[in-house]
């Protein structure tokens, strides 16, 4: 029985070990825009209804960035809007015109007229997948509290833990070897 909760604390601690590196991964990836980018996907939390009804709040979106050959006319975008107080919001829009500008820069125009350059598209809607509710998962995660409380406090406590292990080994074997000393000088005292 003892084995088993062993076994069961063991894969507790690497379930937490490989979330709270993934989570750091995340962190350290975000781009100018506070959005997590591996490569070419970008990991889009669904935190508004700025994407409903296509996407459901809590949703976790994982976005291909498509080359600027790759992204036409009529294709559906998620591109990035940035307000005057530097809050960055995604949106979805589909293109009307193609603009290119060079091998490496586009300008788009969406439904509503609107121009935007290709530095602030994600990728197409079409290759974009969907992972109902891990957006609030990662959300959470990703925020400063729970960051804090579930990364930062289990590994200090974790670290502090392990501290007491170590100096109470020591002592154990400081108390041992004070015995032994004490075991020795009473012999020599009988012989």
């Amino acid at each position: 029985m003892k084995k088993l909760g062993m076994v069961m604390l063991n894969i507790v601690l690497i379930v937490w070990f490989i979330i709270a590196l993934f989570t750091t991964a995340c962190l350290l990836s975000y781009n100018d825009f506070r959005v997590t980018t591996f490569g070419n996907y970008s990991l889009v939390i669904v935190d508004s209804d700025e994407l409903e009804p296509d996407y459901q709040e809590g949703s976790l979106l994982l976005v291909k960035k498509n080359g600027n050959s790759k992204i036409n006319v009529d294709d559906k975008i998620f591109y990035y809007n940035t307000s005057k107080d530097n809050d960055t919001t995604i949106y979805t829009d589909v293109i009307t015109k193609k603009d290119d500008i060079n091998k490496a820069e586009s300008t788009f125009t969406l439904s509503d007229n609107q121009k935007v350059s290709s530095e602030f598209v994600l990728g197409t809607t079409k290759s974009t997948t969907v992972l109902p509710y891990l957006g609030t998962a990662l959300g959470i995660l990703t925020s400063k509290w729970g960051f804090m409380f579930i990364i930062i406090f289990p590994t200090l406590f974790m670290t502090l833990y392990e501290l007491l292990m170590i100096i109470e080994l020591f002592r154990s074997d400081s108390d041992e070897d004070e015995e032994d000393n004490k075991n020795e000088r009473r012999d020599k005292k009988k012989e």
